[in-house]
């Protein structure tokens, strides 16, 4: 049975996308078949990982089964774009910023039709708490949260698990599996110092032990297509992605023993 993880914050900016990314690819890298799924009208996930899907001038039209927008419209048994044996995504597209609540079902049943191919379904989610981001914690077994050391993104944080809460009456399968920080200080200041302490006086042990420290590596990889492991896995081991998808890794092995 698949694990089908929403990546999210209310707040934009905090890395949610590269860090759905690396993430996945760690996973894949050990043996396990992924599909990333996103559910950003931006289209910035599938947009650089794999450019020759969207640039297809066949990529928007009806009949296009790796473009989300498609699997909103009707119930249909998605066709993922292939990157590589263990990576295959379905694209965002900008008509889905338009999609409404009535349209939810749709894109479940869409995804049960395909869900068993895989071992793990990564969802990115838009910035915001509307029928997109519904739609990805209504299916989602799993909740994986992104956020910055400061204060809106933790606000952005607070308003997500508020979300998941009103969502688990409907989707009571629904997990918050932690709160990642990103982008962290390698010189970590004072404020970010403050802002961490108090989300972890909040939330606990959802948040996680290891950080990810701030670089342009991460965004310089994703923009060739690859995650950082795959283009400097020196540098994923330094900046804390190492660390974090062993954590991850662990912890959904906890949540389903």
């Amino acid at each position: 049975m698949s694990i089908i993880m929403a990546i999210a914050n209310q707040k934009g900016g905090v890395g949610k996308t590269t860090c759905t990314y690396n993430f996945g690819i760690s996973i894949a890298s050990q043996g396990n078949k992924c599909l990333f799924l996103d559910f950003d009208p931006q289209n910035n996930l599938g947009g650089s990982i794999a450019p020759e899907m969207v640039e297809n001038p066949e990529y928007t039209s009806a009949s296009c089964l790796h473009n989300a927008y498609n699997l909103f419209e009707n119930p249909v048994k998605a066709k993922p774009f292939e990157v590589s044996e263990n990576v295959h995504v379905i694209g965002g597209d900008k008509r889905m910023g338009n999609i409404t609540q009535s349209q939810i079902l749709n894109v479940a049943e869409s995804i049960d039709l395909i869900k068993d191919d895989y071992d793990y379904i990564f969802i990115d989610c838009p910035p915001a708490a509307n029928a997109l981001q519904h739609a990805a914690l209504l299916v989602a077994s799993k909740l994986l949260i992104i956020s910055q050391a400061q204060k809106m993104s933790i606000k952005g944080v607070n308003e997500l698990v508020k979300t998941s809460r009103q969502i688990r009456r409907m989707n009571p399968d629904l997990e918050v599996l932690g709160i990642v920080l990103n982008l962290i200080e390698a010189n970590i200041t004072n404020d970010q110092r403050e802002q961490e302490a108090e989300l972890r006086k909040e939330y606990g042990n959802l948040v996680f032990e290891n950080k990810l420290i701030k670089t342009t590596r991460v965004s310089e990889a994703l923009n060739q297509g690859k995650a950082l492991i795959e283009t400097n896995p020196k540098a994923a081991e330094k900046f804390g992605f190492t660390a974090v998808c062993e954590e991850l890794c662990k912890r959904m092995v906890e949540v389903t023993a």
